[in-house]
């Protein structure tokens, strides 16, 4: 109900801003608890005041949101919603704009419902993106932040130099009123505690055990709960607010009320204190108790005028309205990419990800489940906030927590390749590339896009067919001459063909990760404009330069891959070491072994098996400073089928970030590469172990050859062949089609 009589978060922020709007020009309604009042708006009573609510007193609020907003559908420009996102239920795919915001918690699960039934014109909010990086469901998310009205709030400039800190909050354990006491005693600070008590008995007797005995009315006060003349008044005349909190807070408004005062914050670095605190401008993040202490005694650094200005430059309601109201003025395109791989399992896909966010579009990447490893590693990155899981979609099931549906869809896939050898049906080619074509087929047309870029084949229809749909742009990024692969069944070939041919006529650009397979598809479909875009990688993991050493010093080589497994021309560089027993050198392999019956094989076929190293595959931004510990890198690639030799592995572009030498097999896109870009690195036949052998050696005893070949390598990846450079062009690219689209 508003005016608050208690304690109100989202009743407090509603109010606020419906007259925010009203003083902005705007007419408002609101659909709020009978018996509320805001000057300015017109209030349509619903539900009954109480909170919690009552059971049955909740329940029926839903179906009488419901009704009113469907008769009234076509009355509004804008639903803004804080409360449940199933009063929007009868409005969902109407075209009236609708901004969904949370503060709390996000229940993952009713989003994902929604989705599946589609939304139109809807905005997902969260007041932090600490808070949001724990949702679990795509959509079109921004980051709010929560808001006051700093006019409210009176600066205090100046404050004595004994002028007492304070704990401003519901005294319950995870806020940390207790870490605060333990603060003022031990920096010899008095304490104002101000704030109600949670009514729940295990916080009483929190209250009662860990808080009361300390309040002694001098070092420690308790002022009980505050209105908010008296929190400015009480926060203005504190040297510093203590945010020791023990949980995962989504904002924290209390901070930004103490910064309107002119009063820094020390808070715990958990939730969202690494947004709303500012480092040595509103105050100090800490991780423990010793770090507080330390803020404390430096809490006088802080200009308290730059800190209150700071903070309204960025939480003041009226900067915060407006950009609650701006969400849909300027829609930013969206852009999916579609993928039959995994994050961790294509570092392209992260980097035009990273790329397209940061040039500020909304980006959804639909991807598929392939392998163990790279699941973890994406998990473990989606938990540390390190990629925003919202904006990633697995579809088609795993084997960890979809079991079943993954199961089934590998049943589906193999009557799908077994049919599709007899059946010439094209829409039974298109799923057969990949286990997830078919899911990617009949999910990528839930969300739209103003591009949708495939990565593999497998990803291709899905895209083409979302496109259709939304009247959008396709880009096939060819990481591979497809056609040119080895096949796995004989008509494999002849079905690629046939969807290249239907599909890539459809698509508005094709990017490769090679210039000959540019030059191939060029050949093929002269009328689509087709772009290389190199596989390299961001300056930010340029490693050191590291001397090789002394001629006759032992000698370190390094290979990688996601596997190691045949084909990739390990045995030719296990025979010239062979060559070279009387040399002290070692190989170092870095991939999964699978069940090691290959790398039995390799140790087998080696002279010297103890000088060969096997390393677990580790996270893709690892490998850099795990290569850049040896000497020279291997691309060993076999031509065994046509795209073998057009492609250029990524590993060329990694040795150069590691600042290592490079010895690459003669494929002819590797030999192309070596030709232009100077003395980086040698070349060998790729079935000529004496040879391989000789280039070998040519390092082992010229060491001042290799230094100056890692040096080369070092700069070219500085200078030119970084991330840096060729997302320019991509993101050149990705403007220049939308600023074709006719829409």
């Amino acid at each position: 109900m508003i005016p608050l009589k208690d304690y109100g978060g989202h009743e407090r922020l509603v109010e606020m801003f419906a007259r925010e709007y009203c003083r902005m020009g705007h007419e408002v309604h609101l659909l709020i608890t009978k018996g509320s009042k805001v000057e300015g708006c017109r209030v349509h009573a619903f539900g009954k005041e109480g909170f919690p609510p009552e059971k049955w007193d909740a329940r029926l609020a839903i179906p009488t949101a419901w009704i009113f907003l469907w008769r009234h559908r076509n009355s509004y420009d804008l639903v803004h919603n804080f409360g449940r996102l199933a009063y929007l239920f009868t409005i969902m795919h109407h075209r009236v704009k609708k901004i969904m915001t949370y503060g709390r918690e996000i229940n993952s699960r009713n989003i994902r419902v929604i989705n599946k039934m589609g939304v139109k014109n809807m905005v997902f909010t969260a007041c932090s993106g600490n808070l949001l990086s724990r949702v679990f469901a795509p959509g079109d998310w921004r980051v709010v932040y929560n808001a006051i009205e700093f006019d409210k709030y009176k600066l205090q400039k100046d404050i004595p130099g004994d002028a007492p800190l304070i704990f401003l909050g519901r005294i319950e354990k995870v806020k940390g009123c207790h870490t605060a006491i333990k603060l003022a005693k031990a920096t010899g600070n008095k304490l104002i505690i101000a704030g109600n008590i949670s009514p729940l008995p295990k916080e009483i007797a929190y209250y009662e055990k860990q808080i009361a005995p300390h309040i002694d009315g001098h070092q420690i006060k308790y002022i009980g709960a505050v209105n908010d003349a008296q929190k400015s008044e009480w926060l203005g005349k504190c040297k510093a607010l203590l945010f020791p909190i023990e949980w995962n807070e989504p904002f924290g408004i209390v901070m930004v009320e103490a910064m309107a005062c002119g009063t820094p914050v020390i808070a715990y670095n958990r939730g969202s204190i690494n947004e709303v605190v500012e480092e040595n401008v509103t105050g100090f993040k800490v991780e423990n108790m010793d770090q507080m202490i330390e803020a404390v005694h430096k809490i006088s650094t802080i200009n308290r005028e730059a800190c209150r200005r700071y903070a309204q430059n960025k939480f003041d309601v009226k900067i915060i309205a407006s950009r609650y109201l701006g969400l849909f003025d300027n829609i930013t395109p969206k852009i999916v990419i579609i993928t039959t791989g995994q994050p961790a399992a294509n570092p392209r896909v992260i980097k035009e990800y990273e790329a397209l966010k940061e040039t500020g579009y909304n980006v959804l990447v639909l991807y598929t489940f392939s392998a163990t490893w790279s699941y973890d590693i994406d998990n473990k990155k989606f938990a540390a906030g390190e990629l925003k899981k919202t904006d990633f979609l697995l579809i088609g099931g795993n084997p960890h927590t979809e079991k079943v549906y993954y199961f089934f869809s590998r049943v589906w896939f193999k009557i799908i390749t077994f049919l599709v050898r007899f059946l010439s049906m094209q829409k039974l080619k298109d799923v057969s590339i990949a286990r997830s074509s078919f899911y990617l087929l009949r999910n990528a047309k839930k969300y739209r896009g103003d591009v949708y870029i495939a990565h593999y084949l497998g990803a291709l229809p899905a895209a083409i067919a979302a496109a259709k749909k939304y009247g959008a742009k396709v880009i096939f990024d060819a990481e591979d001459f497809h056609r040119g692969e080895a096949p796995y069944y004989s008509s494999q070939i002849q079905h690629v063909i046939d969807i290249e041919d239907k599909l890539l006529p459809k698509v508005n650009l094709i990017t490769t990760a090679s210039p000959l397979i540019s030059k191939a598809y060029s050949s093929l479909y002269p009328s689509i404009e087709v772009q290389t875009i190199n596989n390299v990688f961001p300056k930010k993991f340029i490693q050191p330069l590291a001397n090789a050493g002394s001629n006759g010093k032992a000698l370190e080589l390094f290979w990688f891959s996601q596997h190691i497994g045949p084909y990739r021309g390990l045995e030719t560089i296990i025979k010239s070491l062979n060559i070279l027993r009387e040399e002290n050198i070692s190989l170092h392999l870095l991939g999964n072994t699978g069940n090691g019956i290959y790398k039995k094989k390799l140790v087998q076929l080696s002279l010297n098996p103890q000088r060969i190293y096997f390393h677990p595959a580790v996270p893709p931004e690892e490998v850099f400073s795990m290569a850049a510990r040896y000497d020279i890198g291997f691309a060993a690639e076999i031509p065994y089928c046509e795209n073998r030799n057009l492609c250029l592995t990524n590993k060329i572009f990694t040795y150069l970030v590691a600042g290592i030498s490079i010895i690459a097999s003669d494929t002819m896109a590797q030999e192309k590469f070596l030709q232009e870009n100077g003395s980086i690195g040698l070349l060998y036949k790729y079935d000529d172990a004496a040879e391989l052998a000789l280039q070998i050696k040519r390092f082992y005893y010229d060491r001042q050859l290799l230094n100056d070949y890692k040096k080369n390598a070092l700069e070219l990846a500085q200078t030119d062949l970084n991330w840096e450079k060729e997302s320019e062009k991509f993101i050149f690219l990705i403007n220049t089609i939308l600023k074709s689209d006719p829409r």
